[in-house]
């Protein structure tokens, strides 16, 4: 069985690439192939080629050996570029690093003999055309919308659309609940706190207050089509009057200030210790943070579990009052840095067909180069070098590439004191998703509780006395029933 990956692709985000991942599998099934890496790419456009990073993921993951098929329902979902040189140059690159192409729907492309170099630039070809008839199609049914004045883009929470197709009317859902967020934002009421009431997230409350055809009863639209952008007005009943409108926008703009802005240090979407938002609140179930920091007086202050809520809320319970974080950090890293199970990897532990793959994979290698050169001394070496390589291949004896997880030579806890905060995060939610840890009171002081459920879903679906902690990344270790 050879291992392959899997290129799955669609350009917008309200479509769905369920159906492409049941026709590889199945295909994948049939022939023979082991689908080790799936490249899933949602509301990515071929045409623009913003798949393109990708693809040359694929291309150094083929040169190092991990696979040597990528398999794709048909080509457009790979490319479709109008540049057909850039087309051919990831084709070329993939197959010269030793890969191989297969698209289920076009049985040919890709293949290096004549019939399926001709077949490859033509669907080339069609998938460049195929963009450009999407751009004049979509760019007609814009003109109609452009002609009646209707809605184009997206809009505000509270906002939506109703209407023929062409001729859309953007409205307000909830004008009681709009006025409320401008009120409530222009008396000085935090954002998060104005997202709460509402179940917003802060950027969707600005993105609301922006929204300037809340008071002037007209939305700009735009769209752009070679170059060239369009803009036309939309006309929408208003919900707040302009004063209103302008205090709480008035409110934003003294918000963007330089005392605000990021000075350098750690990203805000970045958290501040690998164990915060991992535990759970043992009142409300709420996630757990890490709380530090500095005194009025410059005196740091003693670490605390607290509950920080969940998603939008983001409210404390006020029934945990928190605890010291730093025995439970001890408790969690002396767990981890003293496990000397072995880390596994899935990987290949005998055979020799990935050779065979190897040898043909160069022979291929040699042909294309056979159809490029024009200097006869090298032509007749090259013959000599496929002559050789033909010969091996017709008397190459195969056993069969078994797989299982094998040892990688590094344990847990090298893993855990060789790693950073991201990969000590996921070694403790590893260990909660398998098993379940918890933060638990007992004799009088919070502690750690680590179990293996028995209904716990690991590797394989492995769990119970013997299950498997999945590291993600094709890495996990069989942990013990404590």
């Amino acid at each position: 069985m050879s291992l392959g990956a899997a290129f799955v692709r669609v350009s917008t985000g309200s479509q769905d690439e369920t159906s492409q991942v049941k026709t590889i599998e199945a295909h994948a099934e049939d022939r023979g192939i082991r689908i080790v890496k799936w490249f899933k790419l949602h509301g990515y456009s071929a045409s623009h080629g913003t798949q393109e990073p990708a693809l040359r993921e694929v291309i150094a993951d083929i040169g190092r050996g991990d696979y040597t098929t990528l398999m794709v329902t048909e080509s457009s979902r790979l490319d479709r570029r109008e540049d057909l040189d850039a087309q051919a140059e990831i084709l070329l690159a993939i197959r010269s690093a030793g890969g191989d192409i297969i698209s289920i729907g076009e049985p040919q492309f890709g293949r290096t003999d004549f019939a399926g170099r001709i077949v490859t630039l033509v669907a080339q070809h069609a998938n460049a055309e195929k963009s450009k008839t999407v751009k004049r199609d979509t760019y007609r049914g814009i003109s109609m919308i452009i002609a009646a004045n209707a809605h184009h883009g997206p809009l505000p929470p509270f906002w939506a659309v109703t209407g023929e197709r062409y001729a859309k009317q953007a409205y307000c859902t909830d004008p009681g609940a709009v006025r409320d967020v401008f009120e409530r934002v222009a008396n000085g009421e935090s954002l998060a706190a104005v997202g709460r009431s509402h179940d917003l997230y802060p950027a969707s409350v600005k993105s609301l207050i922006r929204f300037a055809a809340n008071h002037t009863g007209v939305e700009e639209c735009r769209y752009t089509y070679e170059g060239v952008t369009q803009t036309w007005a939309h006309e929408v009943t208003p919900v707040v009057d302009s004063p209103l409108w302008w205090r709480a926008n008035s409110v934003l703009v003294a918000n963007v200030t330089d005392a605000r802005a990021n000075k350098g240090g750690r990203p805000v979407a970045s958290p501040a210790n690998w164990i915060s938002g991992v535990l759970d609140c043992p009142e409300c179930g709420g996630k757990l943070y890490l709380n530090a920091g500095m005194t009025p007086q410059g005196n740091p202050r003693t670490p605390k579990l607290r509950c920080g809520g969940e998603a939008k809320k983001r409210l404390s319970c006020g029934r945990f009052k928190g605890c010291d974080a730093e025995p439970v950090l001890d408790l969690i890293t002396g767990m981890f840095a003293s496990d000397t199970t072995d880390i596994l990897a899935f990987q290949r532990v005998a055979g020799n067909a990935h050779e065979l793959e190897a040898l043909n994979a160069e022979l291929r290698k040699i042909q294309g180069r056979l159809s490029a050169t024009e200097d006869d001394d090298e032509l007749d070496a090259l013959v000599a070098q496929r002559r050789a390589m033909k010969a091996r291949i017709e008397g190459y004896v195969i056993v069969p590439d078994t797989f299982d997880y094998a040892p990688t030579g590094q344990t847990v806890a090298q893993m855990w004191r060789a790693g950073n905060d991201a990969v000590k995060r996921g070694m403790v939610r590893a260990v909660k998703k398998c098993g379940g840890i918890a933060l638990t009171h007992h004799e009088d002081q919070w502690t750690i509780d680590v179990g293996m459920a028995e209904a716990a879903e690991g590797v394989g679906g492995v769990g119970g006395a013997d299950g498997i902690v999945d590291l993600g990344n094709g890495l996990c270790f069989r942990r013990q029933a404590q």
